[in-house]
């Protein structure tokens, strides 16, 4: 999966415009969307400038709509995941492709996958990993702290029943580093503003978007794999959990040039994984702080 040239990623738009027609949008997606105005302006912005030139501004409000209907969705899942059986838990997510990982493991060299907030992302790790015993207690996920303070410790518990370890996004390099080297399997959240030293300015959607860089840096440094992941829900309310081909780096002499060119082409890929399902993304987030 490598950087889509502009007219790629225009046709991907068109079709996932053709997908946001036919969405069936909830009816309390429609309450939500009018009585909870919090970050409505943001999620209208980062829709037009995604979908401006293939939806009109009557489609936009619908597909806003539909995210606010996916986010109710996915908050009553949150509740309801604690109590499922494994049974039921198995029965509710499926997991496709999970070749990619398994045979790219086999290199040795541990594993970076890249993901982003799409679907219902607790449920399809929680629900979805567990499934594959074989790769119980490699999984570590790269995240910042939860505000507030009492949401960050419910998450950090749930990943630790899990079976999953977290990391620290700052200060993190060497043990990053040295998990990747045994074998392990590092999880980057890959979708949301990066700022300062952490990150560097590239493209998403043919907008400048400051976005992690330590991704391609660790990619470069140690060898490992980069496989992007993505989650859905599907009609009838059971969810999709799919890892696609591991992406090949761009190999250049200018350690900065390569990181930034690195650093795109995994935007590319969340880009088309954003565009399968539109409805299904965090649209409150403020992706595109980067002006000029």
């Amino acid at each position: 999966m490598t950087a889509a040239a502009p007219n790629e990623l225009t046709a991907a738009r068109r079709a996932a415009a053709v997908r946001v027609k036919a969405l069936d949008v909830p009816w309390f997606g429609k309450w939500l969307y009018h009585l909870f105005p919090y970050r409505r302006n943001v999620v209208l912005d980062n829709l037009r400038r995604v979908f401006g030139d293939t939806l009109s501004e009557t489609e936009i409000l619908r597909l806003a709509q539909a995210y606010y209907g996916h986010y109710v969705r996915f908050l009553v899942e949150m509740v309801k995941l604690p109590l499922m059986s494994a049974a039921r838990k198995k029965q509710f997510i499926r997991v496709e492709n999970m070749e990619s990982p398994i045979e790219a493991h086999k290199q040795g060299k541990g594993l970076i996958l890249l993901t982003g907030h799409f679907g219902n992302w607790e449920a399809s790790t929680v629900a979805g990993i567990s499934q594959f015993p074989q790769f119980k207690g490699l999984f570590h996920f790269v995240r910042r702290p939860l505000k507030p303070e009492l949401l960050n410790q419910l998450v950090t518990r749930r990943f630790r029943r899990a079976g999953f370890g977290t990391i620290a996004k700052r200060g993190s390099l060497d043990t990053i580093l040295d998990l990747l080297a045994s074998g392990a399997i590092v999880v980057y959240v890959f979708d949301q503003h990066a700022g300062g030293k952490d990150g560097v300015v590239v493209d998403f959607f043919g907008h400048p978007a400051g976005t992690f860089k330590s991704p391609a840096l660790i990619a470069m440094a140690s060898g490992a794999p980069v496989i992007p992941a993505t989650s859905w829900r599907e009609p009838d309310g059971t969810h999709v959990l799919r890892f696609e081909a591991p992406i090949p780096l761009v190999d250049c002499e200018d350690t900065g040039k390569a990181i930034r060119q690195n650093t795109r082409t995994f935007n590319a890929a969340l880009e088309r994984l954003l565009l399968r399902h539109p409805e299904q993304w965090i649209w409150m987030h403020k992706r595109w702080k980067v002006r000029g």
